[in-house]
C-alpha cells in the first residue's frame, strides 16, 4: 500500500463520514500546530482537550492515531490505548527517532486536515439544488 493510500484510510476511520465544523477546525491546525510546537505539545493538548481517558472522545482518539502512528513508523515501542504513557515514552526517544516520529505526524495530520475539509458538515445554501426552496 501507498504511504498516501495508508495515511488516507487511517484519516477516513478517524473521522468517519461527516465532520462538525469545530472539528474540521482543530483537525485543520493539527500540522501547523505539530510544526510549530512539536508531536509531544501537540499530543498534550488533544489529550487535555479530550478531558480524560474517555476513549470514545474524538481529541482522545486523534492523539491516540496520531501518536501511535508516529510511534510505529519511528521504531518507539509504545503501549497501544495508553497516549499518556505513551507520550512520555515518545518524548524520550531519541532525537532521529523524535524528529522522524514528527514528520510521520505531520503527515497524517495533513492527510485528518485535507479529509475533514472535505467531509465538513456544510449548510445547504437557498439555491442549492439539494434545498427544498431550489427545487
Amino acid at each position: 500500500m501507498r504511504l498516501d493510500q495508508e495515511l488516507a484510510r487511517k484519516a477516513a476511520e478517524l473521522l468517519g463520514d461527516t465532520v462538525k465544523p469545530d472539528l474540521r477546525a482543530r483537525m485543520r491546525s493539527l500540522p501547523v500546530m505539530i510544526q510549530t510546537s512539536g508531536l509531544a505539545a501537540t499530543v498534550a493538548f488533544l489529550l487535555s482537550r479530550a478531558k480524560g481517558d474517555d476513549r470514545e472522545n474524538r481529541d482522545w482518539k486523534t492523539a491516540e492515531l496520531i501518536l501511535s502512528d508516529a510511534a510505529a513508523t519511528a521504531g518507539i515501542q509504545i503501549t497501544a490505548g495508553m497516549p499518556k504513557s505513551s507520550l512520555k515514552t515518545v518524548a524520550d526517544a531519541t532525537p532521529a527517532k523524535y524528529v522522524l516520529a514528527e514528520t510521520r505526524a505531520i503527515q497524517l495530520a495533513i492527510w485528518l486536515s485535507r479529509l475533514a475539509d472535505a467531509l465538513v458538515e456544510r449548510p445547504a445554501s437557498p439555491d442549492s439544488p439539494d434545498s427544498p426552496e431550489g427545487s
